[in-house]
């Protein structure tokens, strides 16, 4: 089944398919303007309903599949040093626990696997991130996902290790779920982990909250950015991820995908190191 820009994407609000154009321009230019004071970016309804409807109803039928992580992990990722006081950032563990649904679980005739390879699609996310080119991942188990975030699970403060998300909502739920942020928190040369430790401890002066509804693009680079999210009080949370590479070659080495998945694909064992890896 054909599945064009204009059937997948609101168009009229978001010309991503006529690049040329002055109205691209100043969808991108909004964008980066966005990304550059906060490191988020949010585009309210880019799912046209049609195509959200069959998105929502393919995560729907797959979440009973989705891979669950359930871990003890400090804001890094990282093993805890031995030489730090008890409550400083690195030795701050909290519970995180979500489903993700593979890539290889959605249909590739269907609405989700369309939206990911659209090409349109692939170069404003490019355009907008500042990218000279983007490529879809071709990870067979982590190119696109959904996040499965049951009621009562939070995804607790943490720094991402890829470069930026490409997110959309799929299903919010009526109380909780808020995605929070306090943009460039560190630096490349500055962890700054007394500003860290302030937020851990509950100081919300400069947090920042965005509700992902379903439809809604988010465009985000979570390296310098501590971010969660909260505990959904009433459904789950179904969150869309579309990943892209600036190295079409690469993806998630062995050791990576038996840690997150469970299991390895045979891919993996040929692959090189993807981005943020470990």
């Amino acid at each position: 089944m054909e599945h064009a820009t204009e059937d997948l994407f609101n168009t009229a609000l978001y010309p991503i398919s006529e690049r040329t154009s002055a109205a691209y321009r100043k969808l991108v230019a909004g964008a980066k303007k966005d990304l550059d004071a906060r490191n988020c970016a949010q585009l309210a309804d880019f799912i046209r309903p049609a195509a959200l409807t069959q998105m929502q109803a393919e995560a729907a039928a797959l979440a009973d599949q989705a891979t669950y992580t359930e871990k003890w992990l400090n804001p890094y990722f990282s093993t805890p040093p031995d030489d730090v006081a008890p409550d400083h950032p690195l030795k701050r563990l909290s519970l995180r626990r979500h489903g993700m649904i593979r890539a290889d679980r959605f249909s590739p005739t269907g609405t989700i696997k369309a939206g990911f390879l659209n090409e349109d699609l692939c170069r404003f996310v490019a355009d907008c991130l500042g990218y000279h080119e983007l490529y879809t991942y071709q990870d067979p188990y982590g190119s696109v996902n959904v996040n499965v975030q049951p009621p009562g699970c939070e995804f607790a403060w943490h720094f991402d290790h890829n470069d930026f998300t490409v997110s959309f909502g799929l299903k919010q739920p009526a109380e909780g779920g808020g995605f929070e942020f306090v943009p460039d928190i560190r630096t490349r040369t500055q962890e700054n982990y007394e500003a860290v430790q302030r937020v851990l401890d509950g100081d919300r002066s400069d947090v920042q909250t965005l509700f992902l509804r379903p439809g809604d693009l988010q465009l985000f680079r979570g390296g310098c950015t501590l971010h969660r999210v909260t505990a959904p009080r009433d459904t789950e949370r179904h969150s869309l991820l579309f990943s892209y590479v600036e190295d079409p070659a690469r993806i998630a080495t062995a050791e990576y995908a038996e840690r997150l998945w469970g299991e390895v694909h045979p891919a993996h064992r040929r692959g090189l190191q993807a981005p943020g890896s470990q």
